[in-house]
């Protein structure tokens, strides 16, 4: 798994693959057609120093690996996938003078009032201990890569737009139900807002066990690995999630002076932040100016 953060880091990636008979090796290499390279040099009619060379440049990018495999004459090289999945975000490129993104931690959460079951982990394992409100006081919280809460309510304070003003205001993060439910069909509530005016509610997902979350850490078992990618949405004329309205607040109506975004449930919620579930990020947030 690789996953790049903006498409300049996977500058490598693209000149790599821009070759067509790069593509050629890797595909025969996914498709397990290549127990050699002087068998990829055969098959695609190129020099073996050529297929030297153009491996090299594909383990340079992290696409493929050699290893050694005994062969007619000694030891050779076997050419196998370094990696199953590429991420690569654009978002970060789009942005211009009209709008603003942030990435906050999903630990930097600035108010918590939750109830059991309830937890806070980070990527070394769990903070402090599970189904005891206090460890969502405590300072280790700031390193949370997944948070779950059986009832309360969750809060973030928003970088401010200052006097500059605003056309729409979204927030995106990983979502599921409740962690401890009875597997992928399990659904809950939840209600969202911006300070004290409520942007809706609406039904998230049930519990994620199926596969390991892309970025889930070893050792976490038989609880929510991942959720889904969700956006709640202020705009001119309501507010959405996911496209959906779900409610009549405008952007208009919100102090941008002072914005915390909070989610709250009574049925259960598990959050996923850098480091834990499909997505390598915290609580994104989109600011766009009139």
């Amino acid at each position: 798994m690789k996953h790049y953060t903006d498409v300049k880091q996977a500058q490598q990636l693209f000149e790599c693959l821009a070759a067509p008979a790069r593509m050629e090796i890797l595909r025969l290499v996914l498709g397990g057609d290549a127990p050699s390279l002087d068998y990829i040099a055969k098959t695609l009619h190129l020099t073996n120093g050529a297929i030297t060379q153009h491996v090299k440049k594909m383990e340079d990018a992290g696409i493929i690996k050699l290893i050694d495999v005994p062969g007619k004459r000694g030891a050779a090289k076997r050419p196998i996938p370094a990696l199953d999945r590429v991420i690569i975000d654009i978002a970060a490129e789009l942005e211009s003078e009209s709008e603003q993104t942030f990435d906050l931690p999903l630990g930097s959460f600035s108010s918590a009032n939750v109830k059991p079951y309830c937890a806070l982990a980070s990527t070394d394992g769990w903070i402090g201990e599970r189904d005891d409100p206090r460890y969502f006081t405590y300072p280790e919280r700031s390193s949370a890569a997944l948070i779950y809460f059986n009832s309360g309510k969750i809060g973030w304070t928003l970088p401010s737009p200052g006097k500059r003003p605003l056309k729409s205001l979204s927030v995106s993060f990983e979502i599921s139900s409740k962690p401890y439910g009875h597997g992928r069909q399990r659904q809950s509530t939840a209600v969202f807002s911006l300070n004290d005016i409520e942007l809706g509610g609406c039904t998230i997902d049930g519990e994620f066990t199926d596969r390991k979350g892309l970025f889930t850490p070893s050792g976490f078992d038989g609880i929510a690995q991942y959720g889904k990618y969700k956006t709640i949405s202020v705009r001119e004329d309501g507010s959405y999630f996911d496209g959906i309205k779900i409610g009549s607040a405008t952007v208009d109506s919100l102090n941008p002076s002072a914005l915390v975004f909070y989610v709250s449930t009574d049925s259960g919620l598990a959050l996923f932040g850098s480091g834990y579930g499909d997505y390598d990020c915290g609580i994104k947030v989109r600011l766009e100016y009139k």
